[in-house]
């Protein structure tokens, strides 16, 4: 077998410089995975079915399954809530953890606004098939919008997005590719990178965050009406965040802070303040 030695000068040329670029092309190919995956994971938490209440109606709310397509054919759930006097419907984005099957309170809760509610689990979630990346889960936002609009058959013209948390990135970006008449993004970030920054102080796990759902770069494009929602004592997403996110974001606009509320409990500590807020945003844009 010849030696390195016995190849043709250009060979041996090729084999110096072309092997050691290729292998720190492949490490660096390699370590974007290793993050991505590792940024995923962290990102996303997930609980799948039969984990929560599938069966709402003992509470009072009654639901229908829907089953969906993502572009690249992942097989998704929703739960369509209907409302007999709705004078709009809430495409509802919710945040990183659990599922749909996790929120029948909040979603009892809005449901007194007289609104229909479409609410979806991303891939990954509940009975939604495949597995969360950024990438997907925006996917995921554009497909139930097109099936609650072609299918279910409501007209844009009376849709407002709703995210919470990391569902507020979600319902931000499907902004940008889908219309609504209003957005509301509730106790949401930035950008990863800054949560990262947060939630990582002083840790090298920080560094691996990809700037991703960079909200605070689309919320200027968007000239829809929007309503941003945040307690003062969020020890998720801290409330200057929520500032920033809100005075980067394009007019129209409405600020509404909630004292004392956490990242999870705005409605409760928001009261009958919290609701008159929303219901007044709703029959202002529906």
């Amino acid at each position: 077998m010849p030696t390195t030695s016995d190849l043709p000068l250009n060979s041996r040329t090729v084999l110096r410089y072309t092997l050691p670029s290729l292998a720190v092309a492949g490490g660096a190919y390699a370590l974007e995975r290793v993050r991505s995956r590792y940024q995923d994971r962290i990102m996303f938490l997930p609980t799948r079915y039969p984990t929560g209440i599938w069966d709402p109606s003992p509470y009072g709310l009654e639901v229908e399954d829907h089953f969906f397509e993502a572009a690249d054919g992942t097989r998704l759930h929703g739960w369509w809530i209907p409302h007999a006097r709705a004078r709009g419907t809430l495409l509802y984005c919710h945040g990183n953890s659990g599922s749909v099957a996790d929120r029948i309170g909040i979603f009892r809760q809005l449901r007194r606004l007289k609104v229909q509610i479409f609410a979806f689990d991303y891939r990954g979630y509940g009975r939604s098939e495949g597995e969360p990346t950024e990438a997907g889960v925006c996917d995921d936002a554009r497909a139930a919008f097109d099936h609650l609009t072609a299918t279910v058959g409501i007209d844009p013209q009376k849709v407002i997005f709703f995210g919470h948390s990391l569902g507020g990135a979600v319902a931000i970006d499907l902004a940008l590719h889908r219309p609504a008449v209003a957005l509301v993004a509730q106790s949401s970030f930035t950008d990863m990178r800054d949560m990262a920054s947060h939630l990582f102080a002083g840790s090298p796990i920080r560094l691996m965050a990809r700037n991703a759902f960079r909200s605070i770069e689309k919320v200027g494009q968007l000239t829809l009406p929007k309503l941003f929602i945040h307690g003062t004592e969020d020890g998720t997403v801290p409330f200057e965040m929520g500032q920033r996110l809100f005075a980067a974001a394009a007019e129209p606009k409405q600020w509404y802070a909630v004292p004392h509320a956490g990242h999870n409990d705005v409605h409760r500590f928001g009261g009958f303040r919290y609701y008159r807020t929303l219901s007044r945003f709703l029959r202002a844009h529906f």
